[in-house]
């Protein structure tokens, strides 16, 4: 470890030290009832997106996004903000190779450091936080120079498994509460090889039990949420008059141009991958917010410079991800589209699994696809952020009845949309809604291209996150498990590597036999 880290470290250890001895002093009356204004600048979902990208929404492909525009940015808008924090709301790790770097065998200290030299003041743990597992997890942590708190995530014997808040904060004489809650149904997207031994607890009690010293030392009470927006906003109109005034949300993506209010509690989001900063100004007067505005400011990265010790971190880390992940490993001869049901991007992923593993079947969960390629020249790092968790490849045999079970369990979350559908590789089916729009009728199975036979035993391919959360996915009892020893990555990679070429289409595996009625949904 050279002095340069051990100093991070010491700053890091005295930062978080200093916020949380702010805490333990309350009970002291505020200064005066106000008006205070502050400004309360957010981000969520960050997914390791430290550097700009091109902004696929414009046809000049502008550049956007990463920790210098975020870090310029905020400081042109400081520039008008009396008094402000700056906080996050989870899903920092994921989606960039930057992620897996490690230190001390840490991966995602390049994020815990980076987000330190921002001077972020508090985030709140968010479920791609567990994708290193929860003895990394815990360990990297220790590591961000604030606060990254939770406390609806316990242990076993019903302790928090990290900070669980409440900080308070003190800006221009207004005393800040913050407050953390993670994702509620956290077991059921988050494998238990990663999350075993822990629970989440109830978030309205957790909530209203801090609430009880919380709310008298302070003007104003911010609450951290990884919930998701919907989630949020049937927790605002539980918690209306609670105390609560604000909620900071992540884990939906959301790109709240404008605050909402449920319950009288203000809601925001800043959409993700560092495309935005959010910023809400507040006025307080008499414990109440009397005024606010919120909006978001684009972090266009053309003339962005960043202060130059966070310029020399976020450059030494681009080139270790690109002397790591940046060499050429082949060509797409097409765009690789990802979305809910059948993909050309998701129909080459499973023909990958399926080749590699020599089975009849593969299976490929649409979230864990994350990100769209253009036809031309591919690198590892590509497939890196198509494919960026760690889940390994495994084989199942089970038999045709069970085969129709999974088939018909996806069929229905795709009417229900539950989730998205499965990706799959020597299977096919056809399907509509049941006259009463809730659940799917399956017309046709195929594997092989033969229509499938329910007593014969299949190999079928898949991910070991969707062998984990096969009640979510599968609706089976789970056989034995063949590990075939590679990530999806490796043998993705390693396809490309001796094809040169890739192609794909679509070819109507999964085809909906009648037209659905579009809803609304987030991502």
């Amino acid at each position: 470890m050279n002095a340069g880290t051990r100093g991070w470290r010491r700053f890091a250890a005295v930062a978080v030290a200093l916020a949380l001895s702010a805490a333990v002093a309350w009970g002291q009356p505020a200064p005066s009832d106000g008006p205070f204004d502050l400004t309360i600048f957010h981000t969520n979902d960050t997914h390791g997106a430290f550097l700009p990208r091109p902004a696929t929404w414009r046809d000049d492909g502008r550049s956007v996004g990463g920790v210098a525009p975020l870090a310029w940015h905020l400081a042109r808008e400081r520039e008008t903000s009396p008094a402000d924090i700056l906080v996050d709301g989870g899903d920092f790790m994921t989606g960039n190779p930057v992620c897996n770097l490690e230190e001390d065998g840490v991966p995602g200290y390049a994020m815990a450091r980076m987000m330190t030299l921002l001077g972020y003041d508090a985030g709140v743990v968010g479920n791609h936080e567990f994708d290193i597992g929860r003895r990394n997890l815990k360990r990297l942590v220790s590591l961000f120079g604030y606060p990254v708190m939770a406390m609806d995530i316990l242990d076993g014997s019903g302790r928090p498994f990290v900070a669980p808040g409440p900080l308070v904060l003190e800006r221009g004489g207004l005393r800040v509460g913050v407050m953390a809650i993670s994702y509620g149904d956290m077991e059921n997207i988050v494998s238990p090889a990663r999350f075993g031994g822990l629970y989440m607890a109830d978030q309205e009690a957790m909530i209203r039990r801090q609430l009880v010293d919380l709310d008298p030392a302070t003007d104003l009470i911010v609450l951290l949420s990884h919930n998701g927006i919907d989630a949020d906003r049937g927790l605002a109109a539980r918690l209306a008059g609670s105390g609560v005034d604000i909620i900071v949300g992540g884990h939906s993506h959301t790109r709240l141009t404008e605050p909402e209010v449920v319950g009288g509690i203000i809601i925001v989001q800043a959409g993700s991958r560092m495309t935005n900063l959010g910023r809400l100004d507040v006025k307080v007067e008499h414990d109440e917010v009397v005024g606010y505005r919120g909006r978001l400011v684009t972090l266009w990265a053309e003339g962005a410079v960043a202060p130059p010790e966070l310029t020399a971190v976020v450059e030494g880390f681009a080139n270790r991800v690109q002397e790591e992940f940046g060499r050429r490993i082949g060509t797409l001869a097409v765009d690789m589209t990802r979305g809910r049901g059948e993909t050309v991007l998701g129909n080459w992923l499973a023909d990958v699994l399926r080749r590699r593993a020599g089975s009849d079947v593969a299976l490929m969960n649409s979230g864990g696809i994350r990100k769209t390629l253009k036809a031309g020249p591919v690198t590892a790092l590509d497939i890196h952020e198509i494919l960026p968790f760690a889940n390994e490849l495994v084989v199942m045999e089970i038999t045709g009845r069970q085969l129709a079970r999974i088939v018909q369990h996806n069929a229905d979350a795709d009417i229900a949309r539950d989730h998205g559908i499965l990706q799959v590789s020597g299977l096919s089916y056809a399907y509509r809604a049941d006259p009463a729009g809730k659940a799917a009728v399956v017309e046709e199975i195929r594997v092989g291209g033969k229509p499938l036979d329910p007593d014969a035993v299949y190999t079928v391919a898949l991910p070991d996150y969707v062998a984990a959360m096969a009640h979510v996915y599968l609706d089976i009892d789970m056989p034995p498990l063949r590990d075939l020893g590679q990530t999806l990555t490796e043998v993705v990679i390693e396809d490309i590597e001796r094809s040169g070429t890739v192609t794909a289409g679509l070819e109507g595996r999964i085809r909906r036999l009648d037209t659905p009625v579009e809803r609304e949904h987030q991502q």
